[in-house]
């Protein structure tokens, strides 16, 4: 089952990601960060295969607005796992940050 993304906008980025400072890869508190820390391959062709285009061609902000648009989540429940495109073929996973 499919949910919207009713998040906080916390959620897509949190209140320090836009300084560039580290975070945990391993366990991503924003969307903002889960996509930062997705796997160059991963990365490469999410951007073939979403975008249609070189991976060079797609940044952080695009992917974002993506995700928005396609508006949904696999389950509520941390991690969250949010889709980028509508058949959820690519996603990112966002983690509570109090866990």
């Amino acid at each position: 089952m499919a949910f919207d993304l009713s998040f906080s906008p916390e959620f897509f980025v949190g209140p320090y990601d836009l300084d560039g400072g580290d975070f945990d890869k391993e366990r991503p508190s924003s969307v903002y960060q889960a996509i930062q820390a997705m796997s160059d391959e991963d990365y490469a062709t999410m951007a073939r295969e979403v975008f249609n285009c070189e991976p060079d061609f797609v940044d952080v902000h695009m992917v974002l607005s993506k995700i928005q648009e396609t508006n949904t989540c696999r389950d509520l429940r941390t991690p969250v796992e949010v889709y980028i495109d509508e058949e959820g073929y690519h996603s990112v996973e966002v983690h509570d940050p109090r866990d």
